[in-house]
């Protein structure tokens, strides 16, 4: 272990690499605020539902669907299983996605939201929220540690971190030691594609908030269901194509690619069901 972190005395992070971790965390917040403040503006939307979004993606995402994923996959017998198969996995990570986060969609709109549809378009700024707390959170805070850790290794200043690593199992100290080079030997642009990922995906989340809206706002269970497929689909279908794909321009065009698409068939969904009010 002492070699390893000998040798991280010798390396630095390039300051390119810095600077696209910098401007991704930016990017993570900024994204979001700027949609939530123009449907603020443009349709008066409002920012409660953003809110809401925000906090319905934390606990439904981040504690309830993470505790289910430490039951399953640490404790349980099956959890070697679905590690060990990568269609396994996709489909049950790809399941637990949709229903955690469109049941969750669910409640948030149907028990906190009542006093907000009104206003369609406030399906447009849950999702924001929803989204954009994701991106916050998977990119932002992310990119926060990765430039204290970055600033860290080039001012030679690992030493308090060392000594906490000492402490644990010399294998995992070993692992943890080994990945900060990731840090030294990624390409810079490559810390850029956390937030290009996230727009997408931000895009995604606000098409299911309005399946699930109008789920909520007609009481038709469809609705929710497809918003649950559609999820589950997307998220089986990037985990299948990142394990069989080692490009991660190709990984971001399939998911730019499958969520267009998918946002296009809610498009076509939810006009066909106006069109059909009309007449």
């Amino acid at each position: 272990m002492e070699e390893i972190y000998n040798k991280l005395q010798t390396v630095t992070v390039p300051s390119a690499s810095i600077a696209c971790m910098i401007i991704s965390g930016l990017l993570s917040v900024a994204v979001p605020v700027l949609i939530a403040i123009y449907l603020r503006k443009k349709y008066n939307c409002n920012l409660k539902c953003f809110l809401i979004g925000a906090l319905v993606w934390i606990v439904f995402a981040k504690i309830l669907e993470a505790a289910v994923h430490y039951v399953v996959l640490f404790i349980s017998p099956a959890g070697a299983t679905i590690q060990g198969n990568i269609w396994l996995y996709a489909l049950y990570g790809g399941l637990m996605a949709g229903l955690f986060e469109e049941v969750g969609r669910f409640v948030g709109m149907h028990y906190f939201l009542k006093d907000c549809r009104d206003n369609d378009r406030n399906s447009l700024m849950y999702g924001a929220g929803h989204g954009g707390m994701e991106a916050i959170i998977a990119v932002g805070l992310i990119m926060l540690q990765n430039i204290a850790v970055s600033l860290q290794i080039n001012n030679r200043a690992l030493g308090p971190s060392y000594e906490v690593l000492k402490t644990l199992p010399e294998e995992q100290g070993i692992a943890s030691l080994n990945s900060l080079f990731q840090l030294v030997d990624t390409e810079p642009y490559v810390f850029l594609m956390g937030m290009v990922e996230r727009i997408p995906a931000i895009a995604f989340h606000i098409a299911l908030s309005i399946l699930v809206w109008k789920a909520v706002k007609e009481s038709k269970v469809l609705y929710l269901i497809l918003a649950i497929f559609f999820h589950f689909l997307l998220d089986a279908a990037t985990i299948l194509v990142a394990d069989a794909v080692d490009n991660i321009v190709l990984i971001e065009g399939f998911i730019y690619a499958m969520s267009a698409i998918l946002i296009c068939v809610i498009v076509l969904l939810t006009r066909k069901k106006k069109e059909v009010t009309t007449t």
